[in-house]
């Protein structure tokens, strides 16, 4: 009887021990990956505006400068931007994140939140450049490391186009399979450097802006473009460097190997995009709860074009506060010029440009209100 006390004693510890691993660490992940997910666990009060996205988003709108931009224009303003946004078009992630998010930090003013969707060209673009594009990496050796016990067991869909459909048994499979798979990962991550911090503060600049896989030439910009000029003058000057720069700019090797012009093929009926339709129709459905505008961000490959036909059908079908900005059809000049590879548009002056964009639009539609008597939005 002693020996099964003790058995049941060391039992209950080790399952406590591991739910508390549960909500305060994570498995093994890169810096970026885990300072995400701790931004998103922070007992901080809510950002202002909170961007969710892929590495796309993450090129496009720099969250300090954009900050500042909204600063300038409403004297007086409480604004705030943070930005979650990992590579390899994480959706499931995001959606875990954004989860964590509301439940624990309350609900920011507004939502930017970019449709991550996964093309053909999506998985052979990454299987060209040499990344582990195979669903075993996404669902186990990535995901599971920033998802919670319960999250892997509620999520609504495997979301791997392509390469998985979204029958029970392949939705029964992740979710089995993963919480065995996080139990050991948590294990394994704890036993290697127990004492390892795992708090904001432990995050600097260079955890926030780099993969270590990564190229250099590759910016993924946080806060490195500022500006003392009004948020028109600074676009117009934004768009006089991009015209500038073109004019001695010609193609990449890469983008004449690519057609153009087609339609990005968001195509929310086929089979194929059930789970990724799924996972933005409940991330959708967490913010309307909450009364949380969303803005929609188209932010497709380069070559393609979004299409009126797929806005309107996606438009059609949004919970009220959630709109639509095609950021990339906003941008004047030649942007197939400003492209870092088919996935990213170069930082600057395009990236700053996009955020810019953004701001505008988030002025416009009436989400700040200056708190300084005599200042008003033109």
């Amino acid at each position: 009887m002693a020996i099964r006390g003790l058995w049941l004693a060391a039992a209950a510890m080790f399952l406590v021990g591991l739910l508390w691993l549960d909500q305060h660490r994570g498995g093994p992940a890169s810096a970026m990956s885990r300072c995400n997910l701790l931004l998103s666990r922070n007992d901080a009060p809510p950002a202002d505006v909170l961007i969710v996205g892929s590495s796309r988003s993450g090129v496009a709108l720099d969250a300090p400068a954009m900050q500042i931009m909204l600063k300038r224009e409403v004297p007086g303003a409480s604004v705030n931007v943070e930005r979650l946004a990992l590579g390899n078009n994480p959706l499931r992630v995001n959606h875990a994140l954004l989860e964590n998010y509301l439940e624990l930090r309350g609900a920011p003013r507004v939502v930017v939140l970019e449709i991550m969707f996964m093309t053909q060209r999506s998985v052979e673009r990454l299987q060209h450049i040499g990344l582990e594009t195979t669903p075993e990496h996404y669902i186990f050796q990535r995901d599971i490391n920033l998802m919670s016990y319960g999250q892997i067991m509620r999520l609504p869909s495997v979301a791997m186009p392509f390469t998985e459909d979204e029958s029970w048994l392949n939705r029964l499979r992740f979710r089995l399979r993963g919480t065995v798979l996080r139990t050991g990962a948590l294990i394994y991550q704890f036993a290697r450097k127990p004492g390892e911090r795992w708090d904001l503060a432990s995050c600097d600049k260079s955890d926030w802006t780099r993969e270590p896989s990564w190229p250099a030439s590759f910016s993924f910009r946080h806060g490195d473009f500022d500006s003392n000029m009004p948020l028109a003058e600074t676009m117009a000057s934004l768009e006089q460097a991009m015209s500038d720069r073109a004019a001695g700019m010609g193609l990449k090797p890469w983008q004449k190997d690519v057609a153009t012009g087609g339609q990005y093929p968001y195509d929310f009926a086929s089979p194929y995009r059930q789970g990724e339709v799924a996972l933005l129709d409940s991330m959708l459905e967490m913010t309307a709860k909450q009364n949380i505008p969303v803005v929609l961000l188209p932010l497709p490959l380069y070559g393609y074009e979004v299409g009126r036909e797929d806005l309107g059908q996606l438009s059609a079908r949004l919970p009220d506060k959630t709109q639509i900005l095609n950021v990339y059809g906003q941008v004047r000049g030649e942007l197939d010029k400003f492209w870092y590879d088919d996935g990213h548009i170069e930082a600057y002056p395009a990236g700053a440009l996009t955020t810019a964009i953004v701001a505008r639009h988030l002025l416009g539609a009436g989400f700040f209100v200056s708190d300084t008597p005599g200042d008003a939005l033109d």
